[in-house]
């Protein structure tokens, strides 16, 4: 396979773009190349997926469109963390193919948990730790501790992993 040429964009070509997407919702990614009749390529990190409609290696994706029209759109039905790549489309015939389009996939955080709550017996006087966790998220939840509707400053934040968890602890002392 050879890729010389990049698609020349008129009124009627459509090709994928930069895409922000939250896990869990589908993306299209379009490819319209009017007047080309050929074999279409999508292409996920230098990897073929697949020619034409035929994508059965990849459940989540498919080819949408009218392919009489030049229509070879690619749709993935639940995006997830795999899915944050690069992919292209090319016209084989053509030799020509899209730029890359990067599909950046957002993930939120489970809930936070705060270690030991929702009650935690002290005495007057004896310092407290309290230590909060915001997994799985894409990029890493940020944590702010906030008392009496006042952001707590000095507190210690730290992210773990590639950016899919945040805890967050916060000590001061009873009086």
């Amino acid at each position: 396979m050879c890729s010389l040429a990049t698609v020349q964009k008129n009124s009627s070509t459509a090709l994928p773009h930069d895409l922000v997407v939250v896990a869990g919702n589908p993306v299209t990614l379009p490819c319209s190349i009017p007047g080309y009749h050929g074999i279409v390529l999508w292409v996920k990190d230098g990897l073929a997926l697949g020619v034409n409609r035929d994508l059965s290696g990849y459940p989540r994706y498919s080819v949408v469109g009218d392919h009489s029209e030049g229509e070879y759109h690619l749709r993935i039905g639940q995006v997830d963390l795999t899915d944050d790549a690069l992919f292209e489309c090319q016209a084989i015939h053509a030799a020509i193919r899209s730029h890359p389009a990067r599909v950046t996939v957002l993930v939120p955080p489970d809930n936070p948990v705060i270690i030991g709550a929702p009650v935690v017996s002290l005495r007057a006087g004896d310092p407290l730790n309290l230590t909060c966790h915001a997994d799985n998220a894409k990029p890493a939840a940020s944590i702010i501790w906030i008392r009496d509707g006042e952001v707590l400053n000095g507190a210690m934040y730290s992210k773990v992993g590639a950016q899919l968890s945040a805890a967050g602890s916060m000590g001061w002392g009873l009086l």
